[in-house]
């Protein structure tokens, strides 16, 4: 087995893999500004390489990211009080946008979740990990995830990242020194830091500290204290789970 992303597994990879540890990761983000200096799908890019390396650590099957939220201000970034540079700066016509906005709410994901949680449930998983890389997807996606558990037999885990880490010092932001940290550790061809200099400061669209003190190593730690968690937390569940089976069972 060469990978353990569930598009590019030959079937019977797939089986052999599913079988030995049965755990599948969701990733979850948005297509949104993260800065000049990384990708508008950072969060799902960032939530699904973090998977991979909990997958590698713990075992299970990576799923393609999900590059969904139920709340249609992201991509022009109607939240930030900014925006309107951003929206400049992505050359969208901010007056449009905002007049063919609806309001925003979550009925459609919780439910998109919940059949994916059903899926993963009916093909033999025991435990599905769920990322949320974008972290207002979070509270949908633990809504979502005690919806369905009160029905299936599924068990779920959801987190952000830096919430298993929080004790540790580490703080989550948005584009600034955390995300291009763990950008720069697991992805690190998609950051440009040379796009931040001779812009505004401090940089647009950029919450937190100052992403050109990010660094690889920073990220790396970070990354291997929510590996190691999230293995911790996927034991325990495989154990409520009764995995591995008794002998004979």
């Amino acid at each position: 087995m060469t990978t353990r992303r569930w598009e590019l597994m030959l079937p019977h990879d797939w089986v052999r893999a599913r079988k030995h540890v049965p755990v599948a990761y969701l990733p979850l983000g948005r297509l949104e500004w993260h800065g000049r200096h990384l990708p508008l799908g950072l969060d799902a890019v960032k939530a699904h390489a973090l998977c991979l390396r909990i997958a590698e650590r713990a075992g299970g099957i990576v799923m393609p990211p999900l590059y969904y939220g139920d709340d249609p201000t992201q991509v022009a970034d109607l939240h930030f009080k900014n925006g309107h540079q951003i929206s400049e700066a992505l050359a969208i016509d901010r007056a449009e946008y905002e007049a063919k906005t609806e309001t925003p709410g979550w009925e459609l994901y919780e439910r998109l979740l919940q059949s994916i949680f059903a899926e993963v449930e009916r093909v033999g998983f025991l435990v599905a990990v769920v990322v949320a890389g974008h972290y207002p997807l979070h509270g949908p996606a633990a809504r979502a995830a005690e919806s369905y558990t009160q029905r299936g037999a599924l068990k779920i885990f959801t987190c952000i990242g830096f919430d298993l880490v929080k004790d540790l010092g580490f703080q989550g932001d948005h584009a600034a020194r955390w995300e291009t940290s763990l950008l720069l550790a697991l992805r690190p061809e998609l950051v440009d830091l040379s796009r931040l200099e001779g812009q505004e400061e401090p940089p647009l669209g950029v919450l937190g500290e100052d992403p050109r003190d990010a660094s690889a190593e920073y990220g790396e730690e970070a990354i291997r204290h929510i590996v190691e968690r999230v293995h911790q937390k996927v034991g325990a569940l495989l154990r409520e789970a009764k995995w591995p089976p008794a002998a004979g069972a």
